[in-house]
């Protein structure tokens, strides 16, 4: 009865000696080539340092034609002159009148009361409010509007007013 518990430990112990051998043999799970496993082969070196070289060599080219100027786009020899940027100019509007801006005019009622001039597809974009102001519509002071198109759109006065004014306009 001894010899066969003997047995049966002997065998336990063996068994479980062999199972942690397999399981530390094939528990690493690394492919070869990644950051865990970096070596890799010669024919992968020489492949990657052939792709670089063909890119250095097509960089090369770009930077001797741009230094020969074939680049296709003319840089201009001397510095372009910068356009002028429009500017706000105060406009005195009498009562009973209208300021009709054209597209992409802004306009500022700094005094005074005006209501709005809507076009035939929309009214005029008050910025700072973040609406559109219909025909009628009174317009608060120091608000940004912007004509978005030129379809008559403007303000009304219905008391002297003075407004900021950038871009074209015209009084009526």
């Amino acid at each position: 009865m001894k010899t066969r518990r003997s047995w049966i430990i002997l065998l336990t112990a063996a068994l479980l000696l062999a199972a942690s051998c397999f399981a530390a043999v094939f528990a690493d799970d690394v492919v070869p080539g990644t950051a865990a496993d970096p070596v890799v082969s010669k024919s992968y070196m020489d492949a990657q340092v052939a792709i670089l070289q063909t890119q250095i060599k097509t960089l090369q080219e770009q930077i001797d034609k741009l230094s020969a100027g074939q680049s296709g786009s003319e840089t201009p020899s001397t510095p372009a002159t910068p356009a002028e940027v429009p500017k706000f100019v105060v406009v005195k509007v009498d009562a009973g009148k209208s300021l009709i801006g054209s597209a992409s005019a802004e306009i500022i009622l700094r005094s005074g009361t005006a209501t709005a001039i809507a076009g035939a597809s929309g009214g005029v974009s008050d910025l700072t409010g973040g609406t559109d102001l219909s025909t009628g519509t009174d317009v608060s002071k120091n608000h940004l509007l912007i004509i978005p198109a030129d379809d008559g759109r403007g303000i009304r006065c219905t008391t002297t007013c003075y407004v900021m004014v950038k871009g074209d306009y015209k009084l009526q």
